[in-house]
């Protein structure tokens, strides 16, 4: 039998029989509430010139109606064309009540979310807990965190601004990283005014310090990017710590004081007050231990020159050309254990491992690794595609490289001193002074083999 509380979860649509259609007047199928639990609305189930979409509705606030500054923010966001890249679950069609005249309701309609993903926040909760949720490798992390800030790159090259970055606009996929941008209709063009100032937290500190005067934009999305980058690495917020001992009892006075007033990182290198300690920050210790230092140095700067200077903020390229760097230094020692190679540190490397030198980075050569494009070209925009990987073969008791593009690399060999053409699908052996030359014209790419035990 169904309770007073499941006859609730109908939703005001259904309950009461509110007529929805789009601008031209076609009706939308409500099939049923998926959830009433937004701060701004419910989202339905819902039918729509056949297909199945989601309907954002809003109906908590009653200045979210028609002619109102969040109506106006979705008229000028909403469309397929307007979609800053295949991740955001974007507004795709505004819908209104029947006969709509400002002052109604309205809404809009979104892709239905794909199985598979989680909220960031599953992944943010506490050890044992039954929803809390894991990605399966540090290399899945990694992408996921390259995911975000290729996502919010899309955003800003679309002259827009996300206003409340944090981790309810993001989910997971934990099997490969990759990554649904949602909540979005808090977007609006970078410098318009708006009502929407962030999350605590998460928002830049100058928003607080201005009396919650000053607007969000570009800048302090940068701000909360890092934060939200630095949650995925080490789940424990960065800016909590031993400081906040001082106060048992957490308003929001002290909230803006500890957040945004006088913020200190907890791994600031010019000040220990705000250490981790058990209660505060438990994960952050020993995950610093084990993060590249290419991340880390981008979260101190984030945190302590980036707090009070706009300027010094990370942009989104940056970390999407450290987080691979940390990539090329993560290989798989077998189906259950990955490791970051240390190449100043010789026990971190595993035997059979050699490196490899292109530019300035340098790449942990194992059997089983890819090696991407963005680690031979630095092209940011090409992070997910694989150039070459890396096998053992047996017979020559020798990593071999194999060619996974369509340019022709040539292998130098310090033996004979001949250069080899190495084409499409075609592999070479790889020992320490071999340099294989990924391309020829300039700027010239070479990646030099080395020991990294010597």
């Amino acid at each position: 039998m169904m309770g007073d509380n499941d006859a609730k979860k109908k939703g005001d649509i259904l309950e009461k029989g509110i007529k929805i259609v789009d601008s031209g007047n076609t009706e939308i199928k409500v099939n049923y509430l998926i959830s009433d639990k937004g701060g701004q609305g419910d989202v339905y189930h819902v039918s729509y010139k056949g297909k199945d979409y989601a309907l954002k509705w809003y109906c908590k606030h009653p200045d979210d109606v028609i002619g109102g500054a969040q109506h106006t923010t979705i008229t000028k966001i909403c469309g397929e064309n307007k979609k800053p890249g295949p991740e955001f679950i974007w507004p795709l069609f505004l819908v209104t009540e029947a006969n709509p005249v400002n002052g109604k309701q309205f809404g809009y309609l979104m892709e239905v979310l794909p199985k598979g993903y989680y909220e960031m926040e599953d992944f943010l909760r506490m050890d044992g807990d039954s929803k809390k949720v894991g990605f399966n490798s540090w290399n899945s992390m990694l992408v996921a965190g390259m995911n975000i800030a290729a996502a919010m790159q899309k955003l800003h090259l679309k002259g827009l601004s996300y206003k409340d970055l944090n981790p309810k606009n993001f989910m997971f996929n934990p099997e490969n990283g990759s990554v649904l941008v949602v909540d979005n209709d808090n977007v609006s063009v970078d410098g318009d005014l708006c009502s929407v100032k962030g999350t605590k937290g998460y928002m830049a500190p100058e928003i607080p310090r201005s009396n919650y005067k000053r607007n969000p934009s570009t800048k302090t999305d940068y701000y909360s990017l890092a934060v939200v980058l630095y949650r995925l690495f080490f789940i424990d917020h960065p800016m909590e710590g031993k400081a906040w001992e001082k106060y048992p009892l957490c308003t929001d006075q002290v909230e803006d004081y500890l957040y945004a007033a006088e913020p200190i990182f907890h791994f600031d290198p010019n000040n220990d007050s705000n250490r981790p300690t058990d209660v505060y920050a438990p994960n952050a210790t020993a995950r610093w231990k084990v993060i590249p230092s290419e991340i880390k140095t981008l979260f101190v700067k984030s945190f302590t020159e980036g707090v009070n200077d706009p300027n010094k903020r990370v942009p989104e390229n940056a970390w999407i050309t450290e987080l691979s760097k940390s990539r090329d230094k993560l290989i798989r020692l077998n189906p259950q254990r990955e490791q970051f190679v240390n190449f100043s540190d010789k026990r971190s490397v595993p035997p059979r491992c050699l490196g490899m030198k292109v530019h300035n980075n340098q790449i942990a050569l194992y059997p089983q690794k890819a090696i991407y494009q963005i680690s031979v070209d630095g092209n940011v925009h090409q992070y997910a595609n694989i150039s070459a990987g890396v096998v053992y073969d047996k017979n020559q008791d020798k990593l071999v490289l194999r060619n996974l593009t369509n340019k022709v690399w040539r292998h130098f060999c310090p033996v004979t001193k001949k250069l080899t053409d190495i084409g499409k699908g075609q592999q070479c052996p790889l020992f320490p002074g071999v340099m294989i030359e990924f391309q020829r014209e300039k700027p010239k790419i070479v990646g030099e083999i080395f020991d990294p035990t010597k």
